[in-house]
C-alpha cells in the first residue's frame, strides 16, 4: 500500500514537469519549423505557384479547340492572383504549427538545416518544378484509371434496395 501511494505521488509531481517539458518542445517545434516557413516564403514565387493552378486549365481549353487570346489569358491570371495571392499566403505561413505537430524537433531542425544548405535550397526550390512536369502525367494516369474506377466505385456506393 505504502509503495501505491509512494507510486502515485511521484506520478503526480512528475505530470506537470513532462507537461512543461511537451509544451517547451513544441514551442522549440513551432520556432524551428517558423524559421523554415519564413526562408521558404521568402524564395517562394507565389505567382509561380498559383500559375501552376491556372495554367493546365488553358493548356486543356486549347486542346479542346477553346484557345484563348492574350488578353482573356492576362484577365485569368490576374483574377486567380487577385483572389489566391493572399490566402494562399496565409495557408502556407500557416504550415508551420502543422509541422511542429507532425515532426518531431530533430527532423524540424534536419529539413530546416537542409534548405538553408547550398544544395538544400537548390532542390527544394526545383521542387515546383518537378511538380509541374508531373502534373500532366498524373492527369494522364487519372483520365486512363478514371473509366474502369468509375464503374467499380459506382458498384461499392450504390445501395441495392433489398437492404433497406
Amino acid at each position: 500500500m505504502r509503495f501505491l501511494i509512494g507510486a502515485a505521488t511521484a506520478l503526480c509531481l512528475a505530470l506537470p514537469a513532462y507537461a512543461d517539458t511537451a509544451t517547451d518542445n513544441r514551442d522549440a517545434r513551432v520556432a524551428i519549423a517558423k524559421d523554415y516557413v519564413e526562408a521558404t516564403m521568402k524564395d517562394m514565387d507565389i505567382q509561380d505557384f498559383i500559375r501552376q493552378l491556372w495554367f493546365p486549365m488553358i493548356e486543356q481549353m486549347a486542346k479542346n479547340r477553346q484557345p484563348m487570346s492574350p488578353e482573356q489569358i492576362s484577365q485569368i491570371e490576374k483574377l486567380f492572383s487577385d483572389e489566391l495571392t493572399g490566402p494562399l499566403t496565409e495557408v502556407m505561413l500557416q504550415q508551420d504549427e502543422v509541422m511542429a505537430d507532425l515532426m518531431s524537433l530533430e527532423e524540424l531542425t534536419a529539413l530546416r538545416g537542409f534548405y538553408m544548405s547550398e544544395h538544400g535550397r537548390a532542390v527544394m526550390e526545383k521542387m515546383p518544378q518537378l511538380a509541374q512536369i508531373q502534373q500532366p502525367m498524373i492527369s494522364a494516369v487519372l483520365q486512363k484509371a478514371m473509366p474502369v474506377m468509375m464503374p467499380k466505385i459506382e458498384a461499392i456506393t450504390v445501395t441495392d434496395d433489398a437492404v433497406k
